[in-house]
């Protein structure tokens, strides 16, 4: 089954694209990793995924579910979240940790697991 399903996100600020289309699935149990060189969208791509800026133009869809149009607030809620890195996280907790904070509003954060 696929938890996230992404087609043709586009990113812009302005007049500058960041992203110009961009396709991928992520199955249930599969650990992915999106690399790249400085400039390339990375950053905007997961920003786009999490709510916390509006894609141009593309498609995503959570759980089977459409959620583009979703602030992240609503994404949280659905069990989506982005957990930044440097300045963005607690430091005094460990990676887990930091993770398990992305997953405090589901209504049972303790059925949070480790992958």
């Amino acid at each position: 089954m696929h938890i996230l399903q992404v087609r043709d996100l586009k990113v812009s600020y302005g007049g500058i694209t960041a992203v110009k289309g961009i396709d991928f699935e992520i199955k249930s149990g599969e650990l992915v990793a999106l690399i790249g060189a400085n400039g390339a969208g990375k950053s905007s791509t997961l920003n786009a995924l999490a709510g916390i800026i509006s894609a141009s133009a593309g498609e995503i869809q959570f759980n089977r579910e459409p959620v583009s149009h979703l602030p992240a607030y609503e994404l949280v809620k659905r069990g989506l979240s982005l957990v930044p890195e440097g300045r963005g996280v607690f430091k005094r907790m460990t990676v887990f940790e930091n993770l398990q904070m992305g997953a405090f509003l589901q209504q049972n954060p303790a059925e949070f697991k480790r992958l």
